[in-house]
């Protein structure tokens, strides 16, 4: 009878094959790990913080803009009284003076189809503290309606006209009450 001796170590074509493979399988990996972290958009220099800055007496829980320029802004008061809000606008930028918007419902005036495309703000509505309400409205920009492209980034204000009940005086109110930071979705 032929014994053949089988060797403990593989021979070198196998330890190479073995080699590549295992090496062949990690470089594999890693390549769709970054072809998924770069279509998720870690690596897009326009990667935008969202975020929604309220000013005193508000708390921001929701910002989003659509791509036909609709901002859904959800927020709610804490002022201790009854808010009563008749306008709301939008804008890319503040006006000169940084009391209104410089672009579209400039005034911050009521219900009106140019400035809001659903009519939570017919007839006013009733904001009480510690309870938050949506509304939407247009965004302006200098080119009018603020519409972009999806994921594009988008920068800008909010402000609300309103008056406060329920406090010793009836206080009338045109306010920057928002700064919001987002993309386009």
């Amino acid at each position: 009878m032929i014994r053949m001796r089988h060797s403990a170590h593989p021979s070198k074509a196998q330890a190479a094959l073995d080699f590549l493979i295992a090496y062949g399988i990690a470089i594999l990996i890693i390549a769709v790990a970054l072809y998924v972290i770069y279509r998720i958009g870690v690596f897009n220099p326009t990667i935008v913080p969202s975020y929604c800055n309220p000013a005193p007496s508000f708390m921001c829980n929701l910002a989003s803009i659509n791509t036909s320029g609709v901002l859904t802004f959800s927020f709610a008061q804490a002022t201790g009284g009854e808010m009563d809000i008749t306008g709301a606008a939008c804008s890319t930028v503040a006006n000169i003076t940084g009391n209104g918007p410089m672009y579209g419902n400039i005034g911050v005036k009521g219900y009106g189809a140019a400035q809001y495309p659903s009519n939570e703000l017919q007839g006013g509505l009733d904001v009480y503290s510690s309870n938050s309400v949506v509304v939407r409205l247009y965004c302006y920009g200098s080119g009018g309606i603020a519409k972009a492209s999806l994921g594009s980034a988008f920068t800008g204000y909010v402000w609300l006209n309103y008056t406060y009940t329920g406090l010793p005086q009836n206080m009338h109110n045109i306010e920057e009450v928002a700064t919001i930071s987002t993309k386009y979705t």
